[in-house]
């Protein structure tokens, strides 16, 4: 059987402006928190647990340094004044995932031999809603 597996088109946005020329995004989601519920009424020799709070992953982006860029202008702006914004993620123009993210860190890399890099790190708060 052919694998199923395909590469796509990525677009990030902050509000209404896509940030331009990104190179990388981490995985993006959600994980629960385990809680151990162990207690003398469980069954001999084993531990119980149920899932606790979801908390959603912290998401890295790469991007080519751009200073004309409004969308890497806005989540440098959201940055320094440690905003929470809504971001956009659509893949290939037809699934489309929006979540709100504390915009935790930006970072330039200025490059010698190679182009100008702009590091983001974002923390997902609340759900993912995927249309």
């Amino acid at each position: 059987m052919a694998t199923q597996a395909d590469i796509g088109k990525w677009a990030l946005s902050i509000g209404a402006s896509e940030i331009g020329e990104i190179l990388s995004i981490s995985g993006f989601g959600t994980s629960n928190n385990l809680v151990d519920v162990t207690s003398f009424s469980s069954p001999a020799g084993r531990s119980e647990y149920i899932a606790g709070l979801a908390d959603g992953s912290e998401v890295s982006l790469e991007c080519n340094r751009v200073p004309a860029d409004a969308g890497q202008t806005a989540l440098i702006a959201a940055v320094r004044a440690g905003d929470t914004d809504t971001f956009t993620l659509v893949y290939d123009g037809t699934t489309t995932y929006t979540f709100d993210a504390v915009c935790m860190m930006e970072e330039i890399a200025p490059g010698l031999t190679e182009q100008n890099k702009l590091n983001f790190s974002l923390k997902i708060s609340g759900d993912i809603v995927e249309t």
